[in-house]
């Protein structure tokens, strides 16, 4: 009998019609596309530095640029086309469905009387199933990498390969409920040496078993979404991605593997507030063989846009360890600092503001500001307590009056210690890679990118690249680890850049063409050159220059 009010709510918003309930991954270009429309000020404000946004939600956005579609270009015009036909379901009213190569040829009068129902019904997915409420796509995954370098640091030349198998299932039951699960396999092998036949961990990665010339490791994303009007309840293993960067975001960047989490969103016009609390894994020499320690990320994130020319974002975030439930933390409008506090200054919490300005034509400007700790009355002493980074950036489009030529200029420092903790558990990572900006703490970087889309399908960028990092002595720790909190006997005082300075340019080039739906091929050449300020290391990194070829479906 308790479980009548669950199972009523269930199928009352299974009845209900309001909207679609799946999450788009953060990684589809679609995002990049809603970018450039609203850097020309042909959206108002998308809210788009929370990430993963729903179907519903991108699928408002580009019902609002249908409406400006005599404003857009070839290029723009093309994609815009293909978009209302992948988000077909939420655009009945304005989608007309046009023609593709492979519509055409699984619609011929060879092929069409022999071709199951089931393959390709949608024009969409390889696979689509509707039934009453019920609505089903199914798409395989492929993805090779190859990947060829030579450096002078190395004896000869580095080749690595790198193959994904899995598979894409998702869909709604009416229109309130919906369901995502990514499947994907890899084998990674070549003339790289990993580390032992153990059970292990690698940056951006979760769980790695191999070693010697190859290695094995695998990835599930996979969650369950309610919706009722602008309510979202998600639960499951994803990512997320917040704040306006584009080569890496300062709060959460989604570079580390995804995570187990329960997330609630409330959507609107003007303002999106998202709170979540998750489960991360710690990782150790000893976490596959019993010395297994969880922690947990509680945050939340308010999105607003008070003005057509400006969006704000304000956010916190806080890892915790040792117990499960937490009360405070549970709670989507408490302050988190306060909260911490109150529970004897034990975990690491972290707050967040970012802005974007759409002030200049074709021009979006944004910045953002992570602090971890700080001590406003010792801000130019150097005291290693004063955690913090900033980001700003600049996205220009249509360059010089060129279409589709587009130029972006971001550059992101981070303190000395940010992102550690005292307690090392509570570090801002997950396995081994951090939460935040990929730089790390003690470094910064300035990214440069000149883009050109010849057509919806062919995109070619250029990009320049400076990092530097102050990395620790064997003995001295200077704040440039995540894994190295201060301790007891560090200084109290260090600067920007302290300790050995790592620095490393790169530039290359990038090209990008889709062959058919979901079905990319890229080449990219990257060249690298840098230096310690070491004498024993006067001679690593040196220069290094690779190419590598992509095929990706659905990846």
């Amino acid at each position: 009998m308790k479980s009548r009010p669950v199972l009523i709510l269930i199928l009352f918003l299974i009845s209900s019609s309001y909207s679609q309930t799946v999450y788009v991954s953060s990684e589809h270009w679609v995002y990049e596309y809603l970018e450039r429309l609203e850097a020309k000020h042909l959206l108002p404000f998308v809210l788009n530095s929370t990430k993963p946004m729903t179907r519903d939600e991108i699928a408002g956005l580009l019902k609002s640029a249908y409406q400006n579609k005599e404003k857009l270009n070839r290029v723009e015009q093309d994609q815009l086309q293909f978009l209302l036909g992948e988000f077909r379901e939420e655009l009945v009213d304005i989608y007309s469905r046009r023609e593709t190569t492979l519509g055409r040829i699984t619609g011929s009068k060879w092929i069409d009387p022999v071709l199951p129902d089931l393959i390709y019904a949608n024009g969409r997915n390889l696979l689509s199933i509707s039934s009453g409420p019920l609505r089903v796509n199914w798409d395989p995954i492929l993805f090779r990498k190859r990947l060829y370098a030579n450096a002078d640091t190395l004896s000869g030349g580095e080749r690595v390969f790198e193959d994904s198998n899995g598979f894409v299932f998702w869909g709604t039951i009416g229109d309130n409920v919906g369901f995502y699960t990514n499947v994907r396999d890899t084998r990674e092998w070549g003339t790289r040496l990993y580390p032992g036949y153990v059970n292990t961990t690698a940056v951006g990665l979760g769980f790695v078993q191999g070693g010697g010339d190859q290695i094995y490791h695998d990835e599930t994303r996979a969650y369950v979404v309610l919706n009722y009007k602008t309510f979202y309840l998600q639960f499951g293993k994803d990512k997320n991605l917040w704040g306006p960067g584009y080569s890496g975001q300062l709060g959460l960047s989604g570079r580390a593997t995804s995570y187990d989490f329960a997330k609630l969103q409330v959507v609107s016009q003007r303002f999106k507030f998202t709170s979540l609390w998750g489960v991360l894994q710690h990782y150790d020499t000893g976490f596959f063989y019993g010395n297994h320690q969880e922690k947990y990320i509680a945050a939340h994130r308010l999105e607003c846009a008070p003005f057509d020319f400006m969006e704000l974002g304000l956010y916190e975030t806080l890892i915790y360890s040792g117990r499960k439930i937490e009360p405070g933390y549970l709670n989507p409008v408490m302050f988190y600092r306060s909260a911490e506090h109150y529970l004897g200054d034990r975990d690491n919490a972290a707050m967040g503001l970012d802005v974007e300005l759409k002030l200049i034509p074709n021009t979006k400007i944004y910045g953002e500001l992570f602090i971890d700790d700080l001590t406003t009355g010792k801000l130019s002493s150097g005291f290693y307590g004063n955690k913090f980074a900033y980001l700003v950036g600049g996205h220009y489009v249509d360059m010089a009056g060129i279409p589709n030529l587009d130029v972006r200029l971001e550059y992101a420092r981070v303190r000395p210690y940010t992102y550690s903790h005292k307690f090392e558990l509570n570090s801002y990572r997950h396995f081994i890679t951090g939460l935040g900006h990929w730089i790390g703490p003690n470094a910064d970087d300035l990214y440069l990118e000149l883009a050109y889309r010849y057509s919806r399908r062919l995109k070619i960028f250029l990009y320049f690249e400076v990092l530097r990092h102050g990395a620790n002595q064997d003995s001295v720790n200077y704040g440039g680890s995540i894994f190295a909190p201060h301790r007891f006997g560090d200084s109290e005082t260090v600067h920007f850049l302290d300790g050995i300075l790592e620095k490393t340019k790169s530039t290359g080039v990038n090209v990008s063409y889709e062959l058919a739906r979901e079905f990319f091929i890229k080449l990219q050449y990257n060249y690298f050159w840098g230096q310690f300020d070491a004498p024993e290391k006067q001679d690593y990194p040196g220069n290094r220059s690779e190419f590598w070829l992509q095929f990706s479906l659905n990846y």
